[in-house]
């Protein structure tokens, strides 16, 4: 019975031990009093359930008072050595934990012992009893090395087996160093229950008290488990849509990987999904609306999923997708074409019908190699191919797609450096007034002159500039270059100077404007802004605040490409524009095209109606400056009237005589 106690109140005791280190807070002190209290009931309970089964041959008994004080001895001899243990600080801080085990074991035992009433006097031997005592602490540091060092998870085990044997050893040498000296002047009092009686109490208590703390360690390492488990499931899901997020993702590749070690011809596809127009449904409709669309389209790709695909949410509205174990490149085209198919099914609302589509990109392991990380990134390059595609919504990655996308990073490292640099060139077509033909202005245009590109077209370079926000720097430079060069001319022509979305939502830009004013000391009236739909679109609350400030300083602001947006009508109506540009588009073949010809001369109406001089864009041939005539236009500007000038034909174009020009040319 006492080894029964012993093993499993050891057990125990480690365990709960164990969970010191984890602890903090009042969680750590209730965990330090129930490893206290099963590790010094184990002790006591061993010692004296073993001392029951001793059978002296005489008369013999237990004295009640020292008997309880060995229990208390016992209980927080082990409150101090396992706070050694849980508030230790040092590597070997469980040596003294271990020895305080160890100590506690044999102040209990010998005040036991004390408490054993013989007809006699019991005497020790000193070297057993220090035998005893080293034992008990050296074995005791040992099981607590286990418990503060564990190299397995089996090492439990080992620390469990080590504080039995400092347990038992301390006791059976302990024991070995007594002996009676019996004599009739000592009188044993009688025993208020049988050994066998007292003995079954002391197990029943012990084990309840082991009961306890078992059930407390079970309950506690079950209510751990689950808040692991919800910890693990809120790291690796996405908290919106319950998709696997990207960490997911992540460790799914991992798994891929170890599966490709071992099966060569294991094949892995990677597809990014990105939604088309999920942005439009957002700023439209809500982002509460938003949320309930993502809901609805990631679960409809969770439930599509079949036996050995995986899908992902990895950021706002892209989603990746990984099919393993495929046998041709056809399987993973029809998994793509079955996501297309749910993403563009309509998500129905109490209030909307909504239907986007989405792009997908295919990379795989058949001809793209067998690395994963660069599959996931190949297949992100044909998603970006996808949705430039009209024809198609699902892109397979090819090599070419990869030179593309090095050349853009190559030009996107270009482009950070080049207002420092001399490779920015500014280029002037003239705007003319359509009743007299004379010039009233310029609009500015940019060019790059690369070192080893040759000359990049805006086309090329401008979106790029906008998607990485460079363009804020370039515009910049843009607007200082073009007002300081018309503050030199000498005729008081119209310098017109774009401005894009990022510029007008720059803060600074106000005050920018400003300095370039004063530095270039140009007329603000002589300054032209243009800016598009697109600048106004996204928060126009701000832009005609800034719009407001730009009019009060006395520069001018034009429409550019008026036409080719959604909210033409409600952006004249609702912003100070003070010229409408028609967009090149509408004027090329106008006289020609019945619907062109409706375009532009109800642009015409409307900037009559409402008072704002219109400008047209593009125009190449006598016969659309004829037309633009009959319709009484405003301005014009193309290639009619000359090609776009460098700098040194502007400054001699607008030098009242030779002389002048010379100098300027010089300057």
């Amino acid at each position: 019975m006492a080894a029964i106690v012993c093993v499993i109140g050891s057990c125990i005791s480690v365990l709960v031990s164990r969970r010191l280190f984890s602890a903090t807070g009042l969680r750590r002190r209730i965990q330090l009093f129930l490893s206290s209290l099963i590790s010094g009931a184990t002790v006591w309970s061993t010692h004296f359930i073993a001392m029951l089964a001793y059978e002296p041959g005489f008369e013999h008994g237990y004295e009640p008072v020292l008997t309880g004080v060995s229990l208390g001895v016992a209980v927080f001899g082990m409150l101090a050595a396992n706070a050694l243990l849980a508030y230790g600080d040092g590597k070997f801080h469980f040596i003294a934990a271990g020895a305080g085990f160890g100590l506690s074991v044999s102040m209990m035992h010998y005040i036991g012992m004390s408490a054993y009433l013989l007809p006699g006097e019991i005497r020790w031997d000193p070297s057993m009893v220090l035998m005893s005592l080293l034992l008990g602490c050296l074995l005791g540091a040992a099981a607590y090395h286990r418990i503060a060092y564990p190299i397995t998870r089996y090492c439990w085990l080992g620390g469990a087996v080590l504080m039995v044997l400092a347990i038992c050893s301390m006791h059976f040498t302990g024991m070995a160093a007594f002996s009676v000296e019996l004599s009739p002047y000592y009188e044993v009092p009688q025993q208020f229950m049988p050994d066998a009686t007292l003995g079954l109490l002391i197990f029943a208590v012990t084990i309840l008290i082991l009961v306890v703390g078992f059930a407390a360690l079970s309950i506690e390492t079950n209510l751990e488990r689950e808040a692991l488990e919800k910890l693990e499931y809120t790291a690796t899901h996405d908290h919106l849509t319950k998709l696997p997020n990207r960490l997911q993702l992540s460790r799914k590749m991992d798994e891929c990987k170890e599966l490709m070690s071992r099966d060569e011809n294991l094949k892995v596809a990677v597809l990014t999904i990105d939604l088309d127009l999920f942005k439009e449904v957002n700023d439209l409709r809500g982002h509460a609306v938003g949320d309930r669309f993502l809901k609805e389209i990631s679960n409809r790709l969770k439930t599509a999923c079949q036996e050995h695909e995986f899908v992902a949410r990895t950021g706002g509205d892209e989603f990746v997708a990984l099919k393993v174990g495929f046998q041709s490149i056809e399987e993973v085209v029809s998994f793509a074409e079955r996501l297309h198919a749910l993403t563009s099914e309509p998500v129905d609302t109490e209030e909307y019908s909504l239907s986007i589509g989405s792009s997908i990109g295919i990379a795989t392991s058949i001809s793209d190699g067998s690395d994963l990380d660069d599959l996931q990134h190949n297949s992100d390059l044909a998603m970006y191919r996808a949705k430039l595609q009209t024809e198609a919504n699902i892109c397979i990655y090819d090599a070419e797609m990869d030179r593309q996308s090095r050349d853009r990073l190559l030009l996107i490292n270009d482009l950070r450096q080049v207002t420092s640099s001399s490779q920015l060139e500014l280029a002037f077509q003239l705007q003319n007034d359509l009743k007299t033909l004379e010039p009233i202005g310029f609009e500015v245009l940019l060019r790059w002159n690369h070192p080893t590109r040759g000359m990049v077209s805006p086309a090329e370079f401008i979106p790029i500039a906008e998607e990485t926000g460079l363009i804020r720097e370039i515009g910049i430079w843009v607007l200082r270059a073009a007002c300081f060069e018309a503050a030199k001319w000498a005729k008081p022509l119209s310098v017109a100077v774009n401005v894009a979305p990022q510029q007008l939502a720059q803060p600074s830009f106000i005050e920018e404007l400003s300095d370039i004013l004063i530095e270039s000391r140009l007329p603000p009236g002589r300054l032209e802004l243009e800016v598009t739909e697109s600048s106004i679109i996204d928060d126009q609350a701000y832009t005609l605040k800034v719009m407001h400030k730009i009019k009060a300083m006395g520069v001018r602001i034009a429409m550019d490409d008026f036409g080719t947006g959604y909210s033409s009508l409600a952006a004249l109506q609702a912003f100070p524009f003070d010229k409408i540009k028609i967009d090149r588009s509408f004027i090329q073949d106008v006289n020609q095209d019945r619907y062109r010809t409706a375009i532009v001369r109800s642009t015409l109406l409307l900037g009559e109606a409402l008072g704002i001089p219109v400008l047209a864009e593009g125009v190449e041939n006598e016969q659309e400056l004829s037309f633009l005539q009959a319709e009484n236009c405003d301005f014009v500007q193309g290639f009619l009237f000359g090609k776009p000038m460098n700098l040194q034909d502007v400054q001699e174009f607008v030098s009242p005589d030779p002389a002048v020009r010379a100098i300027q040319a010089q300057s």
